[in-house]
């Protein structure tokens, strides 16, 4: 009922009995106990049916709340939200520490800020969602190997509930919950079948499909990043092998190229600091003037190119939504992968192919974290604020 009302509200009783084919007396005493907790209000009148108006309930957006948390090799992004899907603050952290535990107590102090500028109480914060680089395991809230953070078999989500006062702790691949976000609030939203290809530190496929995500047998489905490109050979990836998409493509990756193969006179001439470039600093002058520079992002957007064109062949998705920093340069970058892409997809592929670039204000993998905790809040059978491990 509960969740009824936080999807189709303003929604009247009888209606909930409908949708939930419960009898409009258990609807109206389970309605009772949800008024008399706050977790519901009634927001005025119907419209009339050929009775009295109905009385329309919405859920109370401040009856609980929910922490979102993105995890990246260096950073951390917090975010305290309601349960309309408003973010009431967030922290965004740089990070010197990488072990799980230094992790945790980073998230734990940012949420205690949260807090204090927000006046929210820590017993409301009904659930923690989690984006992590690597390989996931959401059921046993295990991080089973991240290359990016450097961490095997870290059972985070027990780590970070501990740190957390006993908050439960659901935690997701970060392309999963991209795509997932995209999804609810982004590009995607109305598409059942899409994929979101996370082209950061990292890279990785978050795959919908059906409506669902697609994790495979054990959760791992989507490791893009880790598929060779040569046969051969390559760059040594972070993985510890050769010649994969990350060490090709990854944006430490192609700024090490950068750094290479444009001389330390030219970067002087430009008056451009060589240790401070960032991704968005090679699609405009005076970086992307420089031969080598354009060769390099017509390169990487050639392979990142390939490796959608592996991905619809496999998923027949109608959609991939570019994202991560590789994701938000300029169109001529975008334009490269999609030809290659169409260029190496079959003509039935070629010809329906659409990838484009994540619209969303907000971090998708954010609100992904969020989406994920909003699933374990409204599957909990009352909201007496638990404090369980997930």
């Amino acid at each position: 009922v509960r969740d009824i009302i936080r999807k189709q509200g303003p929604i009247c009783r009888s209606d909930i009995a409908k949708v939930a084919g419960l009898t409009p007396p258990t609807v109206t005493n389970i309605v009772s106990d949800m008024l008399e907790a706050r977790v519901v209000e009634e927001v005025g009148y119907g419209e009339s049916t050929g009775g009295r108006r109905p009385v329309m309930l919405v859920l109370n957006p401040h009856a609980g709340f929910i922490l979102a948390v993105t995890i990246q090799r260096g950073e951390t992004r917090v975010a305290l939200m309601d349960l309309a899907d408003n973010i009431l603050a967030r922290r965004d952290t740089q990070l010197s520490v990488s072990s799980p535990h230094e992790i945790a107590v980073a998230i734990s102090e940012s949420f205690k800020s949260l807090l204090g500028e927000t006046g929210v109480r820590e017993e409301k914060v009904l659930w923690c969602g989690v984006a992590s680089p690597g390989l996931v395991n959401p059921d046993q809230g295990v991080v089973e190997t991240s290359s990016n953070l450097a961490w095997k078999k870290v059972p985070f989500a027990h780590i970070l509930s501990e740190n957390l006062s006993g908050i439960p702790v659901h935690i997701e691949n970060i392309s999963n919950a991209a795509a997932l976000g995209e999804k609810a609030y982004g590009i995607g939203k109305g598409y059942p079948n899409l994929i979101y290809l996370n082209v950061s530190i990292g890279i990785g496929a978050g795959i919908i499909i059906d409506n669902n995500v697609f994790r495979g047998a054990r959760g791992y489905a989507g490791e893009i990043g880790h598929v060779p490109m040569t046969v051969y050979g390559g760059p040594q990836c972070s993985c510890g092998r050769e010649g994969c998409l990350e060490a090709f493509c990854g944006v430490p990756a192609v700024l090490r190229r950068v750094k290479a193969q444009v001389s330390d006179e030219e970067f002087r001439m430009l008056g451009v600091d060589k240790d401070s470039i960032e991704i968005p600093h090679l699609t405009k002058p005076p970086l992307f003037d420089i031969p080598a520079v354009q060769r390099i992002m017509d390169e990487t957007g050639h392979l990142i190119g390939i490796a959608i064109a592996h991905l619809v062949s496999l998923f027949d998705t109608e959609m991939v939504i570019l994202g991560g920093e590789l994701g938000r340069v300029g169109d001529p970058f975008l334009e490269t992968v999609m030809r290659s892409a169409k260029d190496h997809s079959l003509e039935a592929f070629a010809e329906t192919i659409r990838v484009v670039r994540s619209t969303m204000h907000e971090h998708p993998e954010l609100m992904g974290a969020y989406v994920l905790a909003m699933e374990e809040v409204f599957a909990l059978e009352d909201w007496d604020y638990p404090r369980v491990h997930s």
